[in-house]
């Protein structure tokens, strides 16, 4: 197993001189970093170096030949400077250092960038290889380099293979990516699915409906709990799941502390004048202080107490009757009150005894629960690990953000909207992009992303247009079984839940709808507790009661609905407010939103609830489970 180690360069007079942002490198730096090889002897790109250069040919062949011949980088991707410009100099520089041309790459490019323009023909990018090092020219702009990219990142890895003559591999790619074809299209691999026989296509879902509750049972029941526990630092456990109860190894206090500043007294000497003998400070073991009738010393919070000593009073309840020769230290003070025996005294094992039980496996780690290990020493413990999950859009409507939008098209807000849910919870999602409702490129790219995660999240795909081709995709060519493939709840209802054995190792899809609310609402519902499940997390949702303060219309499925809960002095129970349009397209109606209204399903006895009305309200809150709704 081996890296591929990837040089970027930006070839830019404008960005060179910080008068325009590098969006192409940037977006080149982050789809190399999430691209997975289809070659199993490489296990990931990696990035070795980075630069920006103006348009100078002498320049370009410099850096060019320096990472090739001195960093010895296998794989050299330069944007920019490829154009019909007179400043346009990148494939002269290129070609001037090449010892080989690589045709075949500039062709597939420019093939695959003319199904979306036919201005990709004037490109005029070079290819080619130096000593052991591959080059290849992409465009400047952040569409094209993005497109150009990935029509040739799968070839990436064997091209390097044949150029550093890595036998064992070239054998191994060939048969691997025989034997992923086998694993992950249909049995009948020589026929397509015949996904796009539209006159032909279901017009009623095949798959029940099915209420929300069964769906839970289904989650939790399909769960193994295949990976072993992992022993992490404390300080990096934030987030995870306990795997095992935690004993304390230590009484904490593990002697008697003091509460509070003051001074050390024998209690039955009740009030009236105290000789000071000393001064106690926290961090020093002054045991051997004998504290006698009518004597006392003065200690800090935190300070040991003591043997002698059965109470603290406090500074403020004492007053000082003589200072010491130095009129620095105190020699003789009155104690104001009638001290009681462990008065402002924390005993040896108050807080936490030895082996007592101190967080139960299950646990979630947050500040408190990490502080709590913290202060009985324990510096190492046992986590479940987190599940590799990735994200992935499905639609041919789809565009990145930052890219120019084109007409008919839509900007993609579901996978930044899903991994920063995701990152809220203590998750790392993988974002694999989009995906176009076609056929061969969905079995391709998800085969590709189930390769590296446990768990897929996908939007889109699952309603019942014509191009809703994803759980067919999964039923045939991938073997899936389809748990569910319709919920009775609003928004969310063809949220799909499917499993298959991949590779000898099972994987887990949940298949969200691509309306943006549909999305988040079915997040919540589905995927935290899905990955609940797959860490043991002992999490519960919190529900609470909440007042209406407006008429709601029910419908056929049970509603969630989007809330602004506000607590006030003179109410028992919040008031919900709503959102205001709850069409599942308007991601608008989630802001401020701080809870989701659980309203029952309309009935022959119940169709409408009143304002003042009292229903279930599940807080948006970063503490999800589904186990009592």
């Amino acid at each position: 197993m081996c890296l591929i180690t990837v040089g970027i360069l930006t070839i830019s007079d404008s960005c060179f001189k910080h008068k325009a942002k590098d969006v192409s490198g940037s977006i080149l730096k982050n789809i190399v970093n999430n691209q997975e090889s289809k070659n199993d002897n490489v296990q990931e790109f990696q990035i070795q170096c980075s630069d920006i250069v103006p348009d100078n040919e002498f320049i370009i062949m410099e850096i060019l030949t320096r990472w090739s011949d001195t960093e010895k980088i296998n794989v050299i991707l330069t944007t920019g400077g490829t154009g019909f410009s007179s400043h346009d100099v990148t494939p002269e520089a290129t070609k001037k250092i090449i010892q080989k041309e690589a045709p075949g790459i500039v062709y597939a490019m420019i093939s695959e960038c003319l199904k979306i323009t036919p201005m990709a023909i004037l490109s005029r990018a070079v290819c080619g290889i130096r000593n052991q090092t591959l080059i290849i020219n992409l465009p400047g702009s952040p569409k094209a380099v993005k497109e150009c990219f990935n029509a040739i990142a799968n070839i990436i890895p064997h091209a390097v293979d044949l150029i550093l003559d890595n036998k064992k591999s070239v054998v191994m790619t060939h048969s691997n990516q025989d034997d992923t074809h086998n694993n992950y299209l249909c049995k009948n691999s020589k026929n397509p699915l015949n996904l796009y026989k539209i006159a032909h296509r279901d017009r009623k879902s095949p798959f029940p409906l099915i209420s929300l509750e069964e769906s839970q049972d289904i989650l939790r029941n399909t769960v193994e709990k295949q990976i072993p526990s992992v022993t992490i630092d404390l300080g990096s456990s934030f987030g995870r799941v306990l795997a095992e109860t935690v004993y304390s190894p230590i009484d904490v206090p593990s002697f008697n502390a003091s509460i509070k500043d003051g001074y050390a007294v024998i209690a039955q000497d009740g009030k009236g004048k105290r000789t000071v003998i000393c001064g106690l400070v926290a961090g020093h073991n002054l045991r051997s202080v004998k504290i006698l009738p009518g004597t006392c010393a003065r200690i800090n919070t935190g300070a040991v107490v003591p043997d002698d000593a059965t109470a603290i009073v406090q500074v403020e309840d004492t007053k000082l009757l003589q200072a010491a020769v130095d009129d620095i230290e105190e020699k003789e003070i009155e104690i104001l009150i009638e001290p009681t025996d462990g008065l402002n005294i924390r005993s040896i094992g108050s807080d936490i005894k030895r082996n007592s039980a101190v967080l139960m496996a299950g646990t979630k780690m947050g500040a408190v629960e990490i502080g709590i290990l913290a202060s009985c020493g324990c510096n190492r413990i046992f986590v479940t690990p987190n599940p590799e999950i990735g994200i992935l859009s499905t639609g041919s409507e789809l565009q990145d953000v930052g890219e120019i939008l084109r007409p008919g098209y839509i900007y993609d807000s579901n996978r930044i909207t899903l991994r920063m849910m995701l990152q809220a919870k203590g998750f790392n999602p993988i974002d694999f992009g989009i995906v176009s409702d076609e056929e061969s490129l969905m079995v391709d790219r998800i085969g590709r992303v189930l390769k590296k995660v446990d768990v897929l999240i996908t939007t889109g795909s699952v309603s019942m247009g014509d191009k809703d081709i994803l759980k067919r995709v999964l039923k045939e060519a991938l073997n899936a079984t389809i748990h569910f493939g319709r919920v009775n709840l609003k928004p969310g209802m063809p949220t799909t839940y499917a499993t298959c054995n991949y590779f000898g190792k099972k994987k887990y899809m949940l298949c969200l709808p691509g309306n943006p609310v549909s999305a988040m609402v079915a997040v919540n519902l589905f995927v935290f507790p899905l990955l609940n499940y797959l860490t043991n997390n002992n999490e519960r949702l919190t529900i609470v009661k909440a007042m209406l303060t407006s008429k709601y219309i029910l419908d056929s499925r049970q509603e969630f609905a989007r809330v602004i809960l506000r607590w006030t002095d003179n109410q028992i129970y919040p008031q919900a407010y709503s959102t205001g349009s709850q069409c599942s397209s308007k991601l608008l109606s989630c802001r401020n939103a701080n809870a989701l209204l659980i309203l029952p399903q309309k009935s022959s006895s119940i169709q409408e609830l009143d304002k003042g009305t009292l229903v279930d309200a599940m807080l948006l809150e970063f503490n999800y489970n589904v186990n009592n709704i």
